[in-house]
């Protein structure tokens, strides 16, 4: 019922936000969205996101601390650690992919790439900071109040899938497992880091700021845009068995966290 509540309470905020927004962009709600409009869109909806994360701390007499979410040193550099290991992962699985013909790299867009890539980790950052204190804080002390760990997190991953379905339907479809394999991966790596959000949040803005580099900037292209089994329906990286390699070895290699930490003293 909370989850319920929270969205409904920042999809009405929105809404009034959407329309304006809807009518300069050519959008209608729940119409499904181009690039050129999601984005906007995207950021007007977190850009409200502060009043309910507010409204539901004050209704469970909670802090964003007891969310997971906190600024200190050791977090920041989990935060840091986790940037690295998601794009990381994604480049080699790129790089795979190009190597035995999937894609094709274009270097000339390099430049462009270096030019944008603070602009992208900072808005990657953000959106991946929201959706991890909603998702992985406020929702899953919510759920885990009531259920067990498992029980929780397949659920939380069920509802942060579900709602991609929010911005596009027909391509979101074919990513709907992979969404909620992501969504596990990042419920695992706030237990691995001991109920703290950093290294999810990092995971998560990683793969965001990588993907949409390469989308933006055209650095990697397709052959087909059918694709196939290995890239992903339409090309979707989620749809695709490399994609959902990546997020199991990703998962793998966080269980290694604790370890990583082990060799920083002091920390």
């Amino acid at each position: 019922m909370k989850i319920t509540v929270f969205l409904t309470g920042w999809l009405v905020l929105w809404y009034p936000i959407a329309l304006v927004l809807g009518h300069k962009l050519a959008w209608q709600p729940w119409q499904a969205v181009t690039p050129e409009q999601k984005l906007p869109l995207v950021l007007s909806l977190y850009l409200v996101s502060p009043l309910p994360i507010w409204a539901v701390t004050q209704l469970d007499s909670q802090s964003l601390q007891d969310y997971g979410l906190s600024f200190t040193p050791d977090q920041l550099l989990s935060l840091a650690i986790a940037v690295g290991v998601a794009v990381f992962g994604l480049g080699l699985t790129l790089a795979v992919q190009g190597k035995i013909g999937l894609l094709q790299w274009h270097r000339e867009k390099l430049w462009d790439l270096v030019k944008l890539s603070p602009l992208f980790l900072l808005l990657a950052l953000a959106i991946a900071l929201v959706e991890e204190l909603i998702f992985r804080g406020i929702f899953q002390n919510q759920l885990q109040q009531d259920l067990p760990v498992w029980a929780t997190a397949m659920a939380i991953s069920a509802i942060f899938a579900m709602l991609h379905l929010l911005w596009e339907r027909r391509l979101t479809v074919y990513q709907l497992p992979g969404l909620w394999l992501l969504g596990m991966v990042l419920v695992w790596a706030r237990l691995v880091d001991g109920g703290n959000l950093a290294l999810a949040w990092g995971l998560h803005g990683g793969w965001v700021f990588a993907l949409a580099a390469c989308d933006v900037t055209g650095l990697i292209t397709y052959p087909s845009p059918a694709g196939n089994l290995w890239v992903g329906k339409a090309n979707q990286p989620l749809a695709g068995l490399a994609g959902i390699g990546c997020l199991l070895l990703t998962a793998l290699a966080i269980g290694l966290f604790p370890h990583i930490f082990s060799l920083w003293p002091g920390v």
